[in-house]
Parts: C-alpha cells; sequence; structure tokens
C-alpha cells in the first residue's frame, strides 16, 4: 500500500540525518586495476626492493620477513624478479635474493590458491643450493590459505598492519610522491577483502525499511512518468515546422527539434524535470556552435542575450505547472527568432562586397 505524503517525508528526513560518510576513490580504483593479480605483483615487487626510487628502504621486505619469522636484518644487494619459472613450467609471482636468503612469494588477491606448491618449493630449494641460501616461502593473499609444503601463509592485513607499525621511522625520508602510493596501494587492497561485508549506516537504513523505499521509489517512478507524459503530450500538439529536419524525444523527458541552417547541426532541447521546463538551444559541433554564436549577434536573436552553459544557451525556464499551451507558443517562437536571424545574416552577407 502507498505510504502518506507525511510518511514520505518521515522517511526522508531520516534519511538525512543520518551521517555522512566520506569516502574517496584512489588512483588504483580509478585505473580499474584491483582486477588484475599481475599489476598488483609489480606494485608489490617495486616497493619490496629496497633499491627503487620510493626511497622506503627495506619497510616492505623487512614487514613481510618479520612475519614469516626470516632473518629481516642486513639484507644487502637485494635482487627482486617477477614471474620465475619453475622446473616444470611454472610461474612464481615474486622471486627476491640477497646475500644469504632466497624468497619466493606466491601472490593471491582473487583466485584460489591451486598453483603446484610441490614444484615452487622444489625450485625454489634447487636454486637456493649453489650459493647455500635460506629459502624463505610465502604465500601473500586476501585471506588466510592452507599452508603446505613450508610454504607460510601471510595476508594482506596483516603486511599492511605491520608496514604501518613500522612507517613512521621511514615517511620523512621517503618520496612524499611513492609514499601516497603506496598508501592508496594499501587502501586499495583492503576494500577488496569481501570475507565479512561491513554494514554503515545508510546501509542499515536500507534494509531496514526496504518495504517504505520501495514505495517512495515506485511513487517516485511514477511521478516521473506523469513528466514524461507531458512531454509526448506536446510533441502531438506541436506542428512540425518545415525548417526542422526532425522532430523526437530523447530518454522519455526531452523534446528535440533538429534544424539544419546553412549546413550547421542546431537543435532545441526542451527538457522537464521535477524542478520544471527548461528550453535550451546548442550547435552538435564545434562549426554549429561557432555558426549559432554568429546568429546571436544577428537580429532578432541579438535582443535576446542568454545564459551559456556546456556551450549551450538557456533560452527559457518555465514552472513545472504551466500551461502547456504557452510553452507551445514560446517554443515557436523561438523557432521563428532563429530562422530569421539566419534569413537576416544570409541578406547581410550577400549585401557585403566582394574583393
Amino acid at each position: 500500500m502507498p505510504l502518506s505524503y507525511e510518511q514520505y517525508l518521515e522517511l526522508l528526513n531520516e534519511f538525512e540525518s543520518l551521517p555522512k560518510e566520506m569516502s574517496s576513490a584512489s588512483i588504483f580504483d580509478i585505473a580499474g586495476y584491483p582486477h588484475y593479480e599481475n599489476v598488483a605483483s609489480n606494485i608489490l615487487a617495486f616497493f619490496l626492493n629496497p633499491n627503487n626510487e620510493h626511497d622506503l628502504g627495506q619497510l616492505m621486505l623487512s614487514s613481510l620477513l618479520n612475519l614469516a619469522a626470516a632473518n629481516e636484518t642486513n639484507q644487502s644487494n637485494v635482487q627482486v624478479s617477477r614471474e620465475a619459472y619453475t622446473i616444470n613450467g611454472g610461474r612464481i609471482d615474486i622471486l627476491i635474493e640477497t646475500d644469504n636468503q632466497l624468497i619466493g612469494i606466491e601472490n593471491k588477491i582473487y583466485h584460489y590458491l591451486a598453483n603446484d606448491l610441490e614444484d615452487y618449493g622444489k625450485s625454489l630449494d634447487k636454486w637456493a643450493q649453489p650459493n647455500q641460501l635460506t629459502v624463505v616461502k610465502i604465500i601473500l593473499g586476501i585471506r588466510k590459505d592452507q599452508e603446505s609444503f613450508d610454504f607460510i601463509c601471510i595476508t594482506y592485513e596483516e603486511l599492511f598492519s605491520k608496514v604501518k607499525e613500522r612507517l613512521g621511522s621511514y615517511a620523512s625520508t621517503s618520496s612524499q610522491k611513492w609514499l601516497l602510493y603506496l598508501i592508496d596501494f594499501m587502501s586499495t587492497i583492503e576494500k577488496l577483502k569481501g570475507d565479512n561485508m561491513k554494514f554503515n549506516e545508510n546501509d542499515k537504513f536500507f534494509i531496514e525499511n526496504e518495504d517504505r523505499v520501495n514505495s517512495l521509489v515506485n511513487a517516485r517512478n511514477k511521478f516521473l512518468s506523469k513528466l514524461n507524459s507531458k512531454v509526448r503530450e506536446l510533441q502531438e500538439e506541436i506542428e512540425k515546422p518545415d525548417a526542422c529536419e526532425k522532430q523526437w524525444i530523447y530518454a522519455k523527458s526531452c523534446l528535440v527539434h533538429d534544424f539544419n541552417l546553412s549546413g550547421n547541426a542546431i537543435a532545441f532541447d526542451l527538457y522537464v524535470s521535477p524542478t520544471g521546463w527548461e528550453l535550451q538551444l546548442f550547435g552538435r559541433n564545434i562549426k554549429s556552435q561557432t555558426y549559432l554564436t554568429e546568429l546571436f549577434s544577428v537580429a532578432p536573436m541579438s535582443n535576446h542575450k542568454q545564459t551559456i552553459q556546456d556551450s549551450r544557451y538557456i533560452l527559457q525556464k518555465f514552472a513545472l505547472d504551466v500551461d502547456l499551451f504557452r510553452i507551445r507558443e514560446k517554443l515557436l517562437d523561438w523557432f521563428v527568432l532563429l530562422l530569421k536571424s539566419e534569413q537576416n545574416k544570409n541578406a547581410n552577407n550577400r549585401l557585403q562586397p566582394t574583393a
């Protein structure tokens, strides 16, 4: 059953009283990167290498080794590589070699762990033998996986918690640009964990008021349909002028009249919305926009200076309850003004002396 006006108002007041939560997208969110595990591994490898330009030193590497209960001190001559091929043709996401350690990292964000860890482990052991390196085998992921073949499972949550714990001693000497990228990277990865969905106050509002919200949305849709029917009604009341190439309705709420003036595409858009009617005039391309500007310098259009918004002339606004006959007459008047200005412009051009 539809709600009453007072009930709708109460519902809106409840929603407006909720605390406003501010959340900003990271550069990685905007780029759409989280959906690509390889990209995450590239970023991770960059920050794991203390020799790179981020100037964060061994912050990321030592934090990871600490969680793996491995030696995190005196890591020199660090070399980081991506996708090392194993004995059986697999690929370890990140391989790090120091003077005394060989660290293999399998990075898992979305995919479940289905890699041949036995092959990975044997490959790491074989590569470490010539230089008698200590092998550290790590699975880094959004969630904990079962540990096997000496691989230690570390979550991104654990790693970032350790990084943040130690960040203070690096912040003053690091590159501010790369520090911000690291914070963005951590923020974006943290958003990917979806095991336990957390609901904010807005979410709870919609859960608790599902029926009332649906009633409000349905009522609004009926109201918009009522407005759109006025657009169709107005279209039926207006006979397309001879100079108009096409009369049509866009997105149900906009009555469009397309004109071709001396090869220029000029259009009238008449929009209706809950705030009222608005009549706009614009050129559909740069050439047509320039031509329309010229028409506004010729009488009678020159006598009607209008507000320009996003390369469109806002010709006139009407209250929502205005009589359709009045809108029709004003629209036809604007057609006449535009066509008269074009006639005068062409006449002026013919009067211009030729060189």
